[in-house]
């Protein structure tokens, strides 16, 4: 058996790159028990800390369940490969964005969900608003921004 490119990595690089990825994640497997999620103690929307391997339904509010046991059903059959949906209230404003995980042969082997903060994103727009950028819509061909790094 040849080896993959993730057998090249340690553990330890693993959980480090995927900490350093600037969004929180979770990964659920296809018996909805959450496996995974990264940043820890960093993250922004703390669980309970014993969720691991529980099922995904009990860290949601009973009236969401009708549309997360949609979704759970849709990408184990195959209807839909992603969803997602909005937070925004309350001073901030977070997308939920929810993808199919599935081998290469397309069998399902659970979701991934991830937090995209809006406002997070658009406070790190406004504050470097005034830095340098470059603007590629101006006619600049791909060739000339390659060649200016």
């Amino acid at each position: 058996m040849s080896e993959s490119i993730i057998d090249r990595l340690s553990m330890e690089q693993i959980e480090a790159i995927l900490d350093a990825l600037p969004l929180e994640f979770i990964f659920v497997d296809k018996n909805d028990q959450l496996q995974y999620y990264n940043k820890g103690e960093k993250r922004s929307r703390k669980g309970p800390a014993d969720i691991l391997g529980k099922d995904i339904r009990s860290c949601h509010k009973p009236e969401s369940l009708p549309r997360t046991n949609q979704m759970l059903n849709d990408f184990k059959s195959g209807n839909k490969d992603e969803d997602e949906f909005w937070i925004d209230g309350l001073g901030i404003k977070l997308m939920n964005r929810f993808l199919a995980v599935r081998n290469s042969e397309g069998k399902y082997l659970g979701c991934l969900e991830y937090l995209l903060d809006f406002t997070a994103l658009e406070k790190m727009a406004e504050d470097k608003k005034n830095s340098y950028h470059l603007n590629a819509g101006r006619g600049a061909s791909a060739e000339k921004l390659e060649e200016q790094h």
